[in-house]
């Protein structure tokens, strides 16, 4: 059960990028954590889905230090859950957030029922850290929809976020 710290604190311990050799700036690092320490504490506290995955993830690994996840602050968001990110970054888990909306390059949609919608930073958040907590991918054998995408869509409701459930993604590169 997580004691009265930040929920930040039990998932992140420190900087790093799925890369090793990659150095993340000190500025970009201390603002993307600032803004996942916000949206896990506001998770924490308003949605219990979100308290059980925490929870569960603490009793099972994040109690363990070692186990905790590196933040790649201001790389394209991913995280070492699949097993060829795992390689790359050299058996560390590492979680990549940004806050950065203004990179046309890379526009990352999601399909819901009100048809595409862009993704905004909560969502974005929430959506790698069940990936982090959860240890699912995307697309998950044995499973007919996206498990990340639901349990997404159920934290941010419980949140009582304004945007529309997810059903799928649109990736335009």
């Amino acid at each position: 059960m997580i004691k009265n710290i930040q929920a930040v604190e039990y998932l992140i311990s420190g900087a790093g990028g799925i890369d090793p050799d990659t150095e993340i700036d000190d500025d970009t690092y201390d603002e993307c954590y600032d803004e996942l320490s916000s949206v896990l504490q506001n998770a924490y506290t308003q949605s219990e889905t979100f308290r059980r995955l925490m929870n569960y993830a603490y009793e099972k690994e994040l109690h363990d230090v070692e186990q905790r996840w590196l933040l790649g602050a201001g790389e394209a968001f991913e995280t070492t859950v699949a097993q060829e990110h795992f390689k790359l970054s050299e058996g560390r888990n590492v979680i990549c957030l940004n806050l950065d909306d203004s990179d046309d390059s890379y526009t990352e949609h999601y399909e819901s029922n009100e048809g595409p919608q862009l993704f905004d930073i909560k969502r974005s958040f929430i959506h790698e850290v069940v990936h982090a907590l959860s240890h699912l991918q995307d697309k998950e054998k044995n499973h007919p929809g996206d498990p990340v995408v639901e349990y997404t869509n159920i934290i941010l409701k419980e949140m009582g976020h304004p945007s529309p459930p997810g059903m799928a993604y649109i990736f335009n590169k």
